[in-house]
């Protein structure tokens, strides 16, 4: 049983990492494309600060935010039910 819940959480966790991953390389993309060549950058070399830029460009970021939050909140929601159920 402890073999099959840690094979869907490894899986989730995954799938949650590659939509965020996924996210962050459209937001790259979006970012050079209007000309916010820092953002760009820095999401390129720093993930997280693609969140940043989708908060702040919302309308700009608003394709990208749906692969970053998702993914975000899935690993985030795996992570914590993990956590929940190594307890017990």
């Amino acid at each position: 049983m402890e073999l099959a819940v840690n094979v869907i959480i490894i899986i989730l966790i995954g799938v949650g990492a590659a939509l965020f991953y996924v996210g962050s390389l459209i937001v790259v993309v979006t970012a050079f494309g209007h000309k916010k060549y820092a953002y760009g950058v820095l999401s390129l070399l720093l993930f997280p600060v693609s969140i940043a830029y989708c908060l702040q460009y919302r309308k700009e970021g608003a394709y990208a935010s749906k692969f970053l939050i998702s993914g975000a909140l899935l690993v985030a929601v795996t992570f914590g039910l993990a956590n929940l159920a190594y307890q017990f």
